[in-house]
């Protein structure tokens, strides 16, 4: 997995949402993923507001990828990410949800974060484990009208001074 430069996060813009929902498709590995590009997906279901911060990831001037942290409350969130469909397997995911956790840790001061992962889905098990969330449980839920079966996993605010990631919010 080779970096290919340091990803800049920040907020997301109307503009860029337009731009996320034009992305091509995932691959067909992927495919069950896509709905969360698209219009009625994760950046329609989850509004910037109050309680959810909306994050684009860009590298070299290019929007990459997108996270968000959503049912902010005083202590916790939950955490989404996705990626450019060309972008994964190139260390993009790592360092935005790397950076995204330190915004969540450092600036919203939040003692926790979760997630939920499809279990099938090895790769991005392995890249959360590696930035330092662990499987708390499992849950089942309804996606587009069928069932899928979810690691929950999350991350407690790290002990160390030192942040997981660059902050880079501009």
């Amino acid at each position: 997995m080779s970096r290919q430069g340091q990803i800049t996060l920040r907020p997301l813009s109307p503009a860029d949402i337009a731009e996320i929902k034009r992305w091509p498709n995932y691959s067909e590995e992927f495919q069950s993923l896509d709905y969360a590009l698209r219009s009625g997906g994760w950046l329609d279901a989850f509004p910037e507001s109050a309680t959810t911060r909306r994050f684009g990831g860009w590298l070299s001037g290019t929007l990459v990828g997108f996270s968000l942290l959503t049912d902010i409350t005083a202590s916790r969130a939950e955490f989404y990410i996705a990626l450019h469909p060309s972008q994964t397997g190139r260390g993009i995911g790592r360092q935005l949800t790397e950076q995204t956790m330190s915004y969540a840790f450092t600036t919203l001061k939040l003692r926790k974060v979760y997630l939920k992962v499809r279990k099938w889905h090895a790769r991005a098990i392995e890249l959360y484990e590696r930035v330092g969330f662990v499987v708390a449980g499992e849950k089942e839920e309804s996606i587009q009208g069928q069932f899928v079966e979810f690691h929950v996993m999350e991350m407690e605010h790290p002990a160390a001074e030192t942040s997981p990631g660059t902050l880079s919010i501009s």
